[in-house]
């Protein structure tokens, strides 16, 4: 309840209402006593044996440690990580769009970074959550690249568009939200330069360039990393009680 009054499950419903997938809230219950919780953006072997190492009994993830129906729990199949988890004796709970589009949520602390704290909101989707989140960057592309990379901490960027262009606006829309930031160009939501995203297909990126919009694509662990480091640094304020670590898994970064 604690951790949901920032992100209620009630935004990921809204999210499923706008034709979005999301499986988030607790997925894995194997017991009721919480006291040491570890943040982590992925249920990985990784953060399952930084869990155990420390004697965590709770992980609470982004991205959701259960996304599409399972028919079956099987420790050498797809669903290895469920099983290890519940193995191990782990709690799991998963707070993804939600988390994503909310005030003070993954995408509006990723436009606040980019933007130095100055940010509009592009698409809202209930009660001033959203999604897309504009800035003024005012440089070339070049040196605001430079930026990004330092601020996000990744050198793992692909970059669309003339180095020596000038960019008065951008556009930043956290993880795959290659398919969001396209809609908001057509529809007229944002008539940003630059477009800074994750994981966008060949087919988006030929209509932004072909728009005239320069594109900056950044690993999808460093786009939403350091909005859920943000909302962890909420969170251990919010459950004092509780001992709370973050894991940051620097193979994705």
């Amino acid at each position: 309840d604690i951790i949901e009054s920032k992100a209620p499950l009630s935004l990921s419903k809204a999210m499923l209402d706008n034709g979005a997938y999301d499986n988030s809230g607790l997925l894995i219950n194997v017991h009721s006593e919480v006291k040491k919780v570890l943040f982590t953006l992925d249920l990985s072997k990784a953060s399952i044996k930084r869990a155990k190492r420390l004697g965590v009994d709770t992980i609470v993830t982004h991205h959701p440690a259960i996304y599409t129906p399972i028919k079956t729990v099987d420790i050498d199949g797809d669903t290895e990580l469920v099983a290890l988890a519940t193995i191990n004796g782990l709690n799991v709970i998963s707070m993804h769009l939600n988390l994503d589009i909310a005030n003070g949520g993954i995408d509006q602390e990723l436009g606040s970074l980019l933007g130095n704290g100055k940010y509009k909101l592009v698409e809202n989707v209930v009660s001033e959550n959203g999604y897309g989140r504009e800035f003024s960057v005012n440089c070339k592309l070049s040196e605001f690249r430079k930026q990004v990379r330092q601020k996000l901490s990744t050198k793992r960027d692909i970059c669309y568009g003339n180095l020596n262009t000038f960019i008065k606006k951008g556009a930043s829309f956290c993880g795959g939200g290659s398919s969001s930031a396209l809609n908001a160009v057509k529809n007229g939501l944002t008539d940003a330069d630059l477009i800074v995203t994750s994981d966008m297909p060949h087919h988006v990126i030929t209509a932004l360039v072909e728009s005239g919009k320069c594109i900056i694509l950044v690993p999808h662990y460093s786009a939403e990393n350091y909005g859920f480091k943000k909302y962890y640094d909420w969170a251990k304020d919010q459950i004092k009680s509780v001992t709370t670590y973050f894991f940051i898994d620097k193979r994705f970064m």
